[in-house]
């Protein structure tokens, strides 16, 4: 006999085994399950499905060449036996009650794409708080809470999967985990969709950066948003490409206002994040 599931949950993974089995572990002691749990191998070198056994069959593991965690999570999607999809990531750590919380703010409605809030497990590291202040930043700014924010980060959303299908589900055309959810986002919301901020959904972050890696990261966010940039040309959106110096201003200053220690030392980062977005934005504009 077959055991309806509630939700599920799609989980793309590349090379990175201890953080996944740290991410199963919480979606196994979630609430209000079950739920059909997908994790989609991208081609890691050493196979993610030996990690995926440890959980009693709990979890399901897919496995394609490597092509990116927006055709990963496309193909988790396919696959899923629910009606709802919720999505995160393998360095993510979901509460016990994050799908029930995605899934209350939906109401059911297929036009509803759901974000929840992203908090940082690591806070004596200063690149990871550096973008988490900046994810913060981002949702403060474009107004979450009231409705008028354009994107949702691809490690805390959830939606129908009737409609993520017949909407196309994410650009497979970005290789990287940078700008396919903005645009994913903003593709939802021009096809009359709404875009519900749900607070209590709640996924801890556990992003160990180092100064290296956090810099090859924001370097890919100015690729991806390079890549963005050309799609809306390809589409005629008029939305501007570039936000008012206000913006920039309030999100290096952005820490300063808020507690915590090494604040100065935040905005110090987050001058650097945009200066490393820009080369990599630069860099890739031929292309």
């Amino acid at each position: 006999m077959s055991v309806h599931v509630t939700a599920a949950i799609i989980v793309p993974s590349y090379n990175r085994p201890e953080r996944l089995r740290g991410c199963l572990q919480a979606l196994c002691a979630l609430e209000g399950g079950p739920y059909d749990i997908i994790v989609v191998d991208d081609g890691s070198s050493e196979p993610l499905e030996a990690v995926c056994r440890e959980f009693a069959g709990l979890v399901r593991c897919l496995r394609q060449e490597n092509a990116g965690p927006a055709a990963a999570r496309n193909a988790g999607a396919a696959v899923a036996r629910a009606d709802f999809l919720a999505f995160t990531d393998d360095d993510c750590r979901p509460e016990p009650a994050w799908v029930i919380k995605l899934m209350a703010h939906q109401e059911g409605r297929e036009s509803r794409l759901v974000g929840g809030r992203v908090v940082n497990l690591l806070p004596h590291n200063p690149y990871a708080s550096a973008s988490q202040s900046l994810c913060d930043f981002l949702y403060d700014y474009f107004g979450a809470d009231d409705g008028t924010m354009p994107f949702f980060t691809s490690n805390n959303i959830g939606c129908a999967k009737s409609r993520f299908i017949d909407f196309g589900g994410f650009d497979m055309t970005f290789p990287l985990a940078a700008a396919e959810d903005r645009d994913f986002g903003l593709r939802w919301r021009a096809r009359g969709g709404e875009l519900v901020y749900a607070q209590e959904a709640i996924v801890g972050h556990a992003h160990n950066l180092t100064l290296q890696a956090f810099l090859r990261q924001h370097t890919n966010y100015g690729r991806g948003a390079r890549h963005l940039h050309k799609l809306m040309d390809s589409r005629g959106s008029r939305r501007p490409k570039l936000e008012s110096l206000r913006f920039y201003l309030g999100l290096v200053a952005y820490p300063l206002g808020r507690p915590g220690r090494a604040r100065l030392t935040q905005s110090a980062l987050l001058v650097l994040s945009q200066a490393a977005m820009v080369a990599g934005y630069t860099r890739f504009r031929g292309n």
